[in-house]
């Protein structure tokens, strides 16, 4: 089961749209990790499961999320709530906590995937203003694959095009 996980558009509704659009009926599930800045009633959101992001003005957004299929408990939070800019404990903490497999986090605009004590934690970085080594590439997602022995984790950038070395496997 293929899950997009996207984040941090701060406002830029037109490629919210255009990923919604490309990938219904292509994933399992479309993840948005928080500061839309859009309304939490934007139909976007029939689409994308949201989380509040320290961005977002609108009270109505949860501020965590747990999504859970047969194979895999998904838990999703923006990061500001648990001073992932600082470091993961608190979201580690919170993870354990809900049994999650998998924590989806954004926040720090930094992408990056790893596992730490059997749990798979995976930042899509910005899709509008990244950070940090991967800045060049000018916004990315990724594409979260859970397969009965792994999980697999590819990066893409705005354009949709997978980034060439930023594909990890992690064993289950």
């Amino acid at each position: 089961m293929d899950y997009l996980i996207v984040s941090d558009a701060h406002g830029d509704r037109g490629i919210l749209e255009k990923l919604v659009a490309d990938y219904r009926g292509r994933v399992q599930a479309m993840f948005y990790i928080g500061d839309s800045e859009l309304k939490h009633d934007d139909e976007l959101f029939d689409k994308l499961l949201p989380v509040v992001g320290n961005m977002d003005r609108d009270s109505m957004f949860p501020d965590d999320r747990l999504y859970q299929e047969q194979q895999v408990k998904i838990y999703m939070a923006h990061g500001h709530l648990y001073h992932t800019e600082r470091d993961l404990t608190q979201l580690e903490a919170a993870a354990k906590a809900q049994n999650a497999d998998i924590v989806l986090t954004g926040h720090t605009h930094q992408l990056g995937a790893e596992m730490i004590d059997n749990i798979l934690y995976i930042n899509p970085g910005s899709i509008a203003f990244p950070r940090g080594q991967y800045a060049y590439l000018k916004g990315t997602y990724a594409i979260l694959s859970v397969l009965p022995d792994r999980f697999d984790v590819q990066f893409y950038t705005r354009d949709e095009q997978p980034v060439d070395g930023l594909k990890v496997s992690f064993s289950r």
